[in-house]
């Protein structure tokens, strides 16, 4: 996507969304913005999710972090960890404040076991070109304990596969 800004957004629990956040930032010459939240989750991953179930599907964390003037970019990457087959609330928060008419919006997410699940994300970007999405399987708590970003596999090859078939 020569000659257009491109912009990097994202939440991430347990580092694992922010590698790849960081990674796809480096292969585009995009900024980078990670969402941060007033209330942060605990980093036990039972107390999270106990916390998360309790918020439920449609919560919209209050977020810390301002945020750039959307309108200097035409691709916004967007990236969120897998919560109950949804993205995250901190997500959900920045997607419900900004307007997304006319913009490219790229959507990845880190999973354990929901897959990749935007159709929320495609609401919630009315009037955007939504790309086809990544989806990068982690095995934390699926088959290990540790939460590492090894977890992830080979993901770099995985986003360049990616990048090269959204044309960026």
């Amino acid at each position: 996507m020569e000659n257009k800004k491109n912009l990097v957004v994202f939440y991430s629990w347990g580092e694992n969304t922010k590698a790849v956040a960081e990674y796809i930032a480096k292969k585009t010459d995009a900024d980078i913005v990670e969402l941060k939240v007033k209330d942060e989750y605990p980093m036990d991953y039972q107390e999270c999710i106990r916390r998360v179930r309790s918020e439920g599907r449609t919560y919209e964390a209050e977020l810390r972090n301002e945020m750039p003037d959307l309108t200097n970019y035409q691709t916004i990457f967007v990236g969120s960890p897998c919560w109950w087959g949804t993205i995250a609330s901190a997500m959900r928060t920045f997607l419900k404040e900004n307007e997304f008419k006319g913009k490219t919006v790229a959507p990845f997410m880190t999973h354990g076991t929901s897959g990749l699940c935007i159709q929320e994300l495609k609401s919630l970007c009315s009037g955007a070109d939504i790309t086809e999405g990544l989806s990068i399987f982690n095995e934390y708590q699926v088959s290990t304990t540790k939460n590492d970003v090894k977890n992830m596999g080979n993901y770099e090859v995985q986003t360049d596969k990616w990048l090269k078939r959204i044309g960026c």
